[in-house]
């Protein structure tokens, strides 16, 4: 919802700010039943409960006691307060549930270690009070640049017969006494500092553990798969030792997600472990060590698999029949990627410096059933994808390639980044019949640029047939895309059915030149200037349309006539405030380094059939 400022509410006339009527939200929130209310407020934290009862009289009438919120205390949120009242917060919210005698289901506690000072002997309470109020959903973030601040665990938090859950990240981790957590499912630990006993003895006491995750803990962990729980079902582990003793037996048939990550091991303990357990269903290996090959077979489940940076491997073997999914991305060396009985895999990752035309070619000839092919990082010389089930294609190429050819007739979405004339031979052979969204990246604009620019709109008009057609443009050239006024005589009228036109535009000279010959290509029915974008260009645009004229009195000697003649009205949609808008638009006139968008904009605009 927007609101121009009375400064320049007159020269915003002609921009009309679409608004949502706040009687009718309210309105629309009061005949909602009691039940779906609660499950609304439910996920709120506690403060916006407590504005959204001053705003609605349906919440405002509900029982302070018919639903128990979980309370989340996140100091990089609490940015209009000091600390002191952060931590007030916190005391008065659990001494209200105290005096109440509310359960508490479920808490999240982030706080920056460095800041709140000598404040940390509150932390202790604040632990003791929710496991008096038999706490089942524990989740602790502590920030601190420095070891020394690191916060160490209540050693009774081991012995809460209650918690379900136990999310830590930033602690230092030791257990000095015995652990009971009957109750717990789920175990997360990450950027902690831990002793070499902790972590096994919590492992090997807590045996009915669904969801274990072990990341980025110093030193190395040592997770013995041995001990690892029967019950688990998702297992993440990164930067931790995994061992394998001997012949002992691997015993974890519930196990479905494995993600592997950083991971220091010989090649036999991975193997093992995959093979032992049949039902995995979403496999990932990243990063992990001491691995030439990978042989990935008997696995009747499988679903995905990720295989990235993992560069001692020489040879990937893959035999998975229910395999949907592949995202493979290497790229160091050589490594020789085989498929067989994969028939039913519908999406395929390539990221390979190393792939060489006959190894794509026989993998698009033995998956018959693939929808989404993104290659990306490749020198080949040759492309040449044919595929009649394929849907989604995604180009990245780093060298100019001698030939791209592309047959798909079922095609529905084209994302190319690269250079601009492997592009020109890729849209002389696409076929456009079901595109219905397509993405241009180009690496250089001064190569034959206005030939260019007609073989461009010329693209455009194949797809007229279309009528839902988005289009990303991603400009991160400092040169200029066309010429607009040498091409005016031979230009076509533009092309109307881009239903949406998205513009990341990182760096150019001239920005007040990038609209004016987009818009003499296509008349898009929304403009959206997305995330990331040079803030000085979303002055630019929105100056455009600010004071465009009702009658403009230029190109009266051409027949083609710019995009001024036929625009009729243009709004502003957006989800951040227009006051917000302007600050960032002030920002970007009154400094000196480039300002990024952190908020999309999107102008919907309203086209004329004739001309004036």
């Amino acid at each position: 919802m927007f609101a121009s400022s009375s400064s320049s509410s007159s020269r915003c006339s002609s921009i009309p700010i679409m608004e949502v009527e706040e009687e009718e939200q309210i309105h629309g929130i009061s005949e909602l039943p009691d039940e779906l209310l609660i499950r609304i407020l439910i996920f709120l934290p506690v403060e916006e409960i407590a504005r959204a009862k001053l705003v609605s009289k349906a919440w405002k009438n509900l029982s302070e006691f018919s639903f128990v919120p979980p309370l989340t205390f996140e100091q990089h949120r609490h940015c209009n307060g000091t600390i002191s009242s952060f931590l007030d917060s916190i005391d008065s919210s659990l001494k209200l549930h105290y005096h109440r005698g509310l359960s508490l289901s479920r808490i999240r506690l982030c706080l920056d270690l460095d800041l709140i000072g000598s404040s940390r002997s509150q932390i202790d309470s604040w632990i003791d009070a929710t496991l008096e109020r038999k706490v089942e959903q524990l989740d602790l973030c502590f920030l601190s640049d420095s070891i020394i601040n690191y916060y160490s665990l209540p050693a009774r938090v081991f012995a809460a017969g209650t918690i379900t859950i136990l999310c830590l990240e930033g602690f230092r981790f030791e257990i000095r006494g015995n652990i009971d957590l009957p109750a717990l499912r789920k175990f997360c630990l990450r950027h902690s500092r831990c002793d070499e006993q902790s972590v096994p003895k919590l492992i090997s006491s807590c045996q009915l553990i669904q969801d274990l995750e072990i990341s980025c803990c110093k030193p190395w962990q040592k997770i013995h798969v041995s001990e690892l729980a029967r019950t688990i079902r998702d297992l993440r582990l990164e930067e931790c030792r995994l061992t394998i003793c001997g012949d002992t037996n691997i015993d974890l048939p519930a196990l479905r997600n494995l993600s592997l990550r950083n991971i220091r091991c010989d090649e036999e303990a991975i193997r093992k472990l995959i093979s032992s357990c049949p039902l995995i269903q979403d496999l990932e290996i990243c990063s992990c060590y001491g691995k030439q090959g990978l042989h990935v077979s008997g696995l009747v489940n499988l679903q995905r698999l990720t295989v990235v940076c993992c560069y001692a491997l020489q040879i990937i073997e893959i035999d998975a029949p229910t395999l949907q999914y592949l995202d493979y991305r290497h790229g160091a060396r050589r490594c020789d990627l085989v498929l067989t009985c994969c028939e039913f895999l519908r999406e395929l990752i390539l990221y390979d410096r190393f792939v060489t035309e006959d190894l794509l070619q026989n993998l698009l000839s033995g998956l018959p059933n693939l929808e989404r092919l993104e290659i990306n990082d490749t020198p080949l010389q040759r492309i040449e994808i044919s595929h009649r089930q394929l849907k989604r294609l995604d180009l990245t190429l780093i060298t100019v390639p001698i030939l791209v050819k592309i047959d798909t007739p079922n095609l529905q979405s084209f994302t190319y980044d690269g250079h601009r004339m492997p592009f020109v031979s890729a849209i002389s052979s696409l076929n456009t019949s079901s595109l219905q969204e397509l993405g241009l990246c180009f690496f250089n604009y001064n190569v034959c640029s206005h030939f260019f620019a007609l073989q461009l709109k010329e693209f455009f008009g194949k797809m007229r047939h279309q009528t839902d057609m988005k289009l990303h443009l991603h400009i991160r050239s400092k040169l200029e895309l066309i010429t607009p006024t040498k091409l005016r005589p031979i230009l076509s009228p533009p092309v109307y059915n881009i239903k949406h036109l998205i513009l990341t535009i990182y760096e150019c000279r001239r920005h007040q030149y990038i609209i004016d010959r987009i818009l003499w290509m296509c008349h898009p029915h929304i403009l959206s200037i997305s995330r990331g974008t040079n803030a000085r260009f979303l002055k630019v645009i929105y100056k455009k349309f600010m004071n465009k004229e009702q009658h403009p009195k230029c190109c009266t000697a051409c027949q083609v006539k710019c995009w001024r003649h036929y625009l009729e009205e243009v709004q502003i949609d957006c989800d951040e405030s227009m006051s917000k808008i302007e600050r960032t638009i002030a920002m970007s006139e009154s400094s000196n380094i480039v300002i990024v968008m952190k908020f999309e904009v999107r102008f919907r605009l309203k086209w004329r059939p004739q001309l004036l």
